[in-house]
């Protein structure tokens, strides 16, 4: 075919190419315009799946966030949220899948990669401190900074579960306590002549020995004084100097009784129990001594002039010396997790492994430019942050271990809450990299931007000012073989029941295949005993069904949780098919859910498993101690949650607009961010 050619070849040619280029900008218009309409069907689902995700229900959303992606494949906010939703759901492989796929598509989204690394590196297990070298400086308590906290000549150091630091002075025979972010709370001085040296916590209570005035104080958090012992002298219960002192696990308490070359134990209320050690250098027998630690079975004790720890068992039996390699002079000694923390005048601190008798020393830091020049106390708190007081440089050092130091901290939005909208409630999970949450942080450590702007005014302690309570659910075991106990279902409940409180709320549900409300959240005892004693059982005995529906329906309350089972102790073969032991136990920690099992007849090691792992215990009925304990572990445990409270700069004109929220903590030169987001109701 020729050319067109001639003086009207070029206007021919041009008219046909706008003709080309108007179609093809049609068909484009069309396309977009068919994008757009997918997109807002796809948003709608995003939308429903949002409201059911802030109710945490959060299997029901992950439907909608699917059926958005089916519509929509590019909706990153709607696999993002589909990750998420799995994962708090306890799916934590499918979460991670959808994240993976997040991590494809968008290569260099580092949040969604460290999120996969996060949960990774929690799924291999946990870093365990105490080796050497694998430690760098986090911060650094300097007393001549802290004005009238300071800790002047300091000997021994208490760290409780919110990260306050509680310092022992002995030259100024005072008391301080220090919160994490270095404020100062409280100075304890009981008198002129004190010489304040010993200190442990344990369960809301501190031990503290006064070596000037030969006794002990017992006190409390808020450093008030709940009961001081002993006086000057040798007899029992009388001290010459008393240096350390430890708590055992069941709440004894052990004293360094130096002057009279002993120690010295009480139980719980301060009473005298038994006294072991005399002075002297062979078995038995101490020169010194100046500091001790406690497990169920042994305590360990700093014979300081022997140059040793020297071990006995709980009734003051002698049971071995310990010379640890590199020691020259041990002064304080503390236990995690089998190994023996020695905090030596000369060496610095040395980790011995008490199963395996190896040791290791850390003693300087920053390549050598920094070290210790008389460290008196290191103790590891449950963070495995390493705390070591230094008497020469009056400074209490904080040190991370090294994977820590360059990883993140893992932080969730669990819900979004905007019923009292421009006010906006973000409810946050903080963990370490471990999965062990954070505690006590503050506001100080939150940071929250919305759309790019700071938001400001941001409350932190909503959970921490609500009167303590509890909410639960008592899931019996309604298969046709525990109808032989339904006499001892009442009874067993009777432990919980008579001491809930009117604030407390218990959900009553039974189930064998199926799961059912018997009597929903209520405080009322006769009640709940009406819903225990009817006859219900039936075919069946889905306890994964049960346990997983359990925890669905105590996760949204704002007070105290907890799971309790009730059962014969007998698994079904179908049991954990549709959630399987490990989803349940994810689903429990992700919302620091304990689960209680109560067993009439025998207990099945994958119950013991389910309730070891997230937090609370199995009993048999004729545990009366333990039946008696669950309602106060439920009702006294710690809030890891945190509820962060705004204003938002938004008007409710903006109805269905979609707000941008980043989250960022920063706590102890480690930082966690996250991202989220709501629509204006």
């Amino acid at each position: 075919m020729k050319k067109p050619s001639g003086p009207g070849a070029s206007a021919l040619i041009t008219a046909a190419s706008i003709v080309v280029l108007l179609v093809l900008s049609a068909a484009s218009a069309r396309a977009q315009s068919r994008d757009l309409v997918k997109f807002e069907r796809a948003k709608e689902q995003f939308r429903q799946g949002m409201v059911h995700f802030n109710n945490m229900r959060y299997l029901a959303s992950v439907e909608f966030f699917r059926k958005a992606l089916v519509i929509h494949p590019d909706y990153f906010t709607a696999r993002e949220y589909l990750a998420r939703s799995y994962r708090l759901a306890g799916f934590t492989e499918e979460a991670l899948n959808e994240w993976e796929i997040l991590a494809d598509e968008a290569p260099d989204n580092a949040l969604v990669r460290s999120r996969i690394d996060a949960i990774r590196f929690r799924e291999g297990g946990l870093f365990a401190p105490g080796r050497a070298g694998e430690f760098v400086l986090a911060d650094e308590y300097i007393s001549a900074d802290l004005r009238r906290f300071r800790f002047p000549h300091p000997v021994d150091v208490a760290v409780d579960p919110a990260r306050n630091a509680y310092i022992t002075s002995f030259s100024s025979g005072k008391l301080v306590k220090i919160d994490p972010n270095k404020q100062g709370i409280d100075v304890f001085a009981p008198a002129l002549d004190s010489k304040l040296y010993g200190i442990d916590y344990f369960k809301g209570r501190l031990a503290v020995t006064d070596f000037g005035r030969d006794c002990v104080y017992l006190m409390n958090e808020g450093m008030k004084i709940l009961k001081t012992f002993g006086a000057s002298g040798n007899g029992e219960g009388l001290f010459h100097g008393p240096q350390g002192v430890c708590f055992d696990p069941r709440g004894n308490l052990y004293v360094v009784d130096s002057g009279n070359h002993r120690v010295q134990k009480f139980d719980e209320g301060g009473a005298f129990v038994l006294s072991f050690g005399r002075q002297g250098a062979y078995e038995g027998q101490l020169e010194k001594p100046s500091d001790c630690a406690a497990d169920t079975e042994r305590v360990y004790v700093a014979d300081t002039g022997n140059n040793r720890v020297a071990v006995f068992d709980d009734s003051g039996n002698f049971l071995d010396n310990l010379s640890i390699e590199g020691s020259e002079r041990p002064r304080g000694i503390t236990l995690n997790t089998g190994t023996l923390l020695v905090a030596d005048e000369k060496q610095g601190l040395l980790f011995y492994d008490t199963a395996g008798k190896n040791t290791a020393s850390f003693d300087s830091w920053e390549g050598g430019k920094r070290r210790f020049r008389r460290p008196y106390a290191g103790i590891v708190d449950r963070d495995g942050f390493l705390y070591c007081l230094d008497y020469l440089q009056e400074r209490l050092f904080i040190f991370s271990p090294l994977e820590r130091r360059y990883s993140n901290y893992d932080i969730e939005i669990a819900s979004i809450d905007v019923k009292k909208f421009p006010a906006v409630a973000l409810y946050l999970n903080v963990r370490d990299r471990g999965g062990r949450p954070l505690y006590g942080l503050t506001r100080d450590n939150f940071s929250v931007t919305e759309d790019g702007a700071r938001a400001s005014g941001v409350y932190v302690d909503y959970l921490k000012d609500k009167t303590p309570s509890a909410s639960m659910v008592l899931c019996v075991d309604r298969s046709r073989g525990m109808s032989g106990y339904h006499n001892d279902i009442p009874w067993v409940a009777e432990f919980v029941l008579k001491k809930m409180r009117k604030n407390d709320s218990l959900k009553v549900a039974g189930f064998n295949d199926d799961y059912r409300t018997e009597n929903d959240f209520d405080w009322s005892r006769r009640r709940a005993l009406k819903a225990l004693k009817a006859r219900s059982y039936g075919e069946g005995k889905n306890i994964g069904k049960a346990l997983y529906n359990a925890l669905t329906d105590v996760a949204p309350k704002l007070n105290r949780r907890g799971v309790i089972l009730l059962t014969d102790g007998i698994v079904a073969e179908d049991s954990f098919v549709r959630y399987s032991e490990k989803i349940i136990i994810d689903y429990a920690g992700n919302h620091h859910i304990p689960v209680y099992i109560v067993c009439l007849r025998e207990k099945n090691p994958a119950l013991e498993r389910i309730a070891a792992a997230t937090g609370g215990a199995v009993f048999s009925a004729h545990e009366m101690d333990g039946l008696r304990g669950i309602y106060d572990r439920i009702r006294n445990a710690e809030e890891y949650r945190y509820v962060l409270v705004y204003s938002t700069f938004k008007s409710p004109t903006l109805k269905g607009w979609w707000s941008d929220i980043r989250v960022e903590v920063s706590y102890r030169n480690q930082k966690g961010t996250e991202w989220g987001g709501y629509f204006v109701p």
